[in-house]
């Protein structure tokens, strides 16, 4: 009996604490019902990986994980990869691509489910992508729900599960994939530290002061969560992650009584991935969205991790 298994992992949103995060700075993420799905089976030609075009990173997340775990048998494999998960718009799509594979991997070999060595093996993976990547994504598509994440060194990452409220009308509004990979973005806010250091601090430490407001209106204070997202956006566009074009999409909710901010490394060229967007009624988004033909749709915040279709 052939053996085939079958994974999947959530994408994610950040609420708060883009970029700085690299830096030792939380940020809040929520994975979001949009996943990746990974299928593995046995097969006696090698490797073969649909589509085509992910057999590099497959064949790189195999060295990794024999690697990481000393095992051997990752040969003949038939891997298929299917995702909802934009790739490159701030979704977590790499990410969640790494969890899946190493969780798909773990019960292949029939080991038992170690989120936190899933976890581990996909930062690995993410390395090999992204460089020097926070590793709050892979946890995030590891785990679930909503986190509080922080980087505290490269071998120590500290994070802890909230608990919130349900958010009922939260969107996204794809921008486009930006012309930059998320190495490029991250480098150009580490050559901005490099030239103003006592400037980039003070976004990091005012980008730390909105997270953690996010945490005390999940706590039930009464805080406006439509300002909390505005006023990250204008610190994330203080840093120079926002591209012309995605800044006229934001001031153009914002004109309606709407908030917005991007989500993830952003972009400068012409596109800055996917974009948050909230409103207090739904409906002025909806024909917003349909007068401007944007991409947009919603999303469920705080879903389940990764986990055995």
């Amino acid at each position: 009996m052939i053996k085939k298994i079958k994974v999947s992992a959530p994408g994610k949103i950040i609420l708060s604490g883009e970029h700085a995060v690299v830096y030792g700075y939380p940020e809040i993420l929520s994975a979001i019902d949009r996943r990746i799905f990974i299928e593995t089976e046995e097969t006696g030609l090698g490797l073969d990986v649909q589509p085509v075009e992910g057999k590099l990173i497959v064949e790189q997340a195999i060295e990794i994980f024999k690697a990481k775990l000393g095992v051997s048998r990752l040969k003949n494999l038939k891997i298929k990869i299917s995702s909802q998960i934009p790739i490159g718009s701030g979704m977590g799509s790499s990410a969640a691509f790494a969890v899946a594979i190493s969780a798909a991997f773990f019960e292949f070999l029939k080991l038992p489910k170690n989120l936190k060595k899933i976890n581990e093996i996909a930062y690995e993976i993410e390395k090999k992508q992204h460089g020097t990547p926070s590793g709050g994504d892979n946890t995030i598509s590891t785990y679930g729900g909503f986190l509080l994440y922080r980087k505290e060194t490269e071998n120590i990452k500290t994070f802890l599960s909230l608990k919130t409220k349900v958010f009922s009308s939260i969107f996204l509004i794809n921008s486009g994939k930006p012309k930059e990979n998320t190495g490029e973005m991250i480098k150009s806010v580490r050559d901005f530290l490099s030239r103003s250091p006592q400037k980039v601090e003070k976004f990091f430490r005012e980008i730390e002061q909105v997270t953690r407001n996010f945490l005390r209106f999940f706590s039930g204070e009464e805080l406006d969560f439509g300002s909390l997202i505005t006023r990250n956006e204008r610190l994330l566009e203080q840093l120079g992650v926002v591209s012309p074009k995605t800044k006229i999409l934001i001031q153009k909710i914002e004109k309606e009584g709407g908030f917005a901010k991007i989500s993830g490394a952003g972009g400068t060229k012409e596109n800055s991935g996917i974009v948050l967007a909230y409103h207090r009624d739904p409906n002025v988004l909806l024909k917003l969205a349909k007068v401007e033909q944007w991409d947009m749709f919603k999303v469920k915040l705080g879903e389940r991790g990764v986990k055995s279709e």
